[in-house]
């Protein structure tokens, strides 16, 4: 007798293999049937006729870090299909951390992950995971060590690189991380304190994850004028450690960038031909998200919020940033340079007094406040700090699909947890993929599409029995409708669930369906290092 069975449906595998009329069982948390089922009894039957069954989405790069502690059965995901999240991306994790680091973590996290929960208690991987598994989760769970994180927990806010005492500390921090169940590292290397790190710095990090089948993941130093140089930066990382490469959300910022996209994805071809073990995401938007402090050049952030606000009450130093703003530094992602004023839009702010500027880009706000857009920004980074979110006009149609389209990419949705109005890719990225890009672009076919959301995220982090409606598979599934699923999520009204999603399940219990959340957390931690098997939540 099965505990569950979907009937009827149009099976998406997740292989990219062509989609096929069957049922599929279920007994507790695994796929144990897939095909004629009609005379097997099962405890429940979800008739899934006219619509497709596939495996569960990966999002595979999620800031959701903190949001899961204060909303396990995470909404903004789960209603769009996605059944695991890989945290700690971009350099941010919450741990591991101490009580001296914790108000630097905050505030700086904040933009990307949120509020973090009063009760979270800074620590070690091992103490965050008890915490997780305390409260529950919805979905399953990968955890990255983020160095920005680690780095703040041993050099604070100093920009400068790191002496060998300082390394030896991050490495100890990091190589018991990754004993506690970190999948690897990721940096952050566009934020502060990421961009004060030499290659050498992360090459070294990178060899203590080496051991322990590790990856590096990383948000890549440029994202603009040197994307090129940041990504061969990612690739002599990896080459150097040892270790698998995977670049987060590729893109190349501005018009005068775009051209680099072809570049940068021959690259990275050439790099797998010559046997590196390389691989990238991507959101399907041509606008982002990002902390507004890290339009400010790199001497400008240092020490964090306090001294940031400091020098941006000192003439001369506001001076300065308007020049490295209009002439650029030597390694730095200038994205005021290639974007420009009227490509970068208020968000999100902290409270009502500038809320009038959300919705609105810099030239707007300057024309209205009867002043330059650079002065525009500096002032709203005064008087919001970390508060203050920016949306960034910086991609074209063109080459987010020359990305998408391309075999080795994967999706993710980057969502980021800050201000009433996130991005809203946050609500719709897996959705989007489905809705506009098969169906309505005919970009790809709707297998190809799920395999580059589930087997594919899952083999590169190596989780074992997901990513496939497979018998011995465990029963992470969504079921869709694929002529209505889509993303309703705009930057307008971001907090709408999308259209199409009819039921989702984690290791085999129904955790969505018809628009109401069941309330179940059955997801697990996944362990990436061979011989581990998943951890109960």
């Amino acid at each position: 007798m099965f505990s569950l069975l979907i009937k009827n449906g149009l099976v998406v595998d997740g292989t990219g293999r062509p989609a096929f009329r069957a049922d599929v069982g279920i007994q507790g948390t695994k796929i144990t049937a897939v095909g004629a089922l009609d005379k097997t009894p099962a405890a429940r039957v979800i008739n899934a006729d006219g619509l497709a069954v596939a495996p569960g989405f990966i999002d595979i790069h999620s800031h959701a870090d903190a949001e899961l502690l204060r909303y396990p059965e995470d909404p903004a995901k789960v209603s769009q299909g996605v059944t695991c999240e890989v945290i700690g991306n971009c350099g941010m994790s919450l741990v591991p951390s101490h009580r001296g680091s914790l108000p630097l973590l905050a505030s700086y996290a904040a933009p990307v992950l949120g509020k973090i929960p009063d009760t979270f208690c800074p620590g070690r991987l091992e103490e965050y995971l008890s915490f997780l598994a305390f409260r529950g989760t919805a979905v399953n769970c990968v955890i990255l060590v983020g160095h920005g994180t680690i780095r703040l927990a041993v050099m604070g806010m100093e920009p400068r690189r790191a002496k060998k005492a300082e390394l030896d500390a991050m490495s100890s921090f990091l190589r018991q991380a990754m004993a506690e169940g970190a999948a690897g590292l990721s940096s952050g290397l566009l934020y502060p304190p990421g961009c004060y790190a030499s290659t050498g710095e992360l090459i070294a990090l990178c060899r203590v994850i080496q051991p322990f089948s590790g990856i590096y993941v990383t948000h890549i130093r440029d994202e603009s004028d040197g994307v090129l140089e940041a990504i061969e930066e990612s690739l002599e990382i990896g080459r150097e450690a040892g270790i698998p490469v995977h670049i987060s959300h590729l893109k190349a910022c501005g018009p005068r960038n775009w051209p680099k996209i072809s570049k940068a994805l021959a690259m990275l071809a050439e790099a797998r031909e010559k046997g590196q073990d390389v691989t990238w995401d991507v959101y399907p938007y041509t606008t982002g998200s990002t902390t507004a402090s890290s339009l400010l050049p790199p001497w400008a952030v240092a020490g964090g919020e306090g001294e940031i606000k400091n020098r941006l009450r000192n003439p001369e130093m506001r001076r300065q940033i308007k020049i490295n703003w209009q002439e650029g530094l030597p390694g730095w992602d200038n994205m005021v340079g290639s974007l420009g004023y009227e490509g970068l839009i208020i968000s999100a702010v902290g409270g009502r007094k500038n809320a009038d500027c959300v919705g609105l880009n810099l030239v707007e706000i300057g024309d209205r406040r009867q002043c330059h857009p650079a002065d525009a920004l500096l002032d709203l980074l005064l008087e919001e700090g970390a508060s203050l979110t920016i949306a960034t006009k910086h991609g074209c149609e063109e080459t987010l699909e020359m990305i998408l389209k391309h075999p080795q990419t994967t999706v993710g949705s980057d969502g980021i947890y800050s201000g009433e109005r996130p991005h809203p890719r946050l609500y719709g990225t897996f959705v989007r993929v489905l809705g506009r890009y098969v169906r309505e672009r005919r970009l790809f076919t709707l297998e190809e599409a799920v395999a580059k959301m589930t087997s594919r995220p899952a083999f590169r982090f190596g989780l074992k029995e997901r990513g496939q409606v497979r018998v011995g598979y465990y029963a992470d599934l969504v079921i869709f409708d694929p002529e209505t699923v889509g993303d309703r999520a705009t930057f307008e009204k971001p907090a709408q669930p999308p259209s199409g999603i009819v039921a989702v399940i984690v290791n085999g219990r129904v955790i969505y369906q018809d628009g109401q959340f069941s309330g179940e957390l059955p997801g697990f931690i996944l362990k990436t290092k061979p011989g581990q098997s998943p951890v109960k939540l």
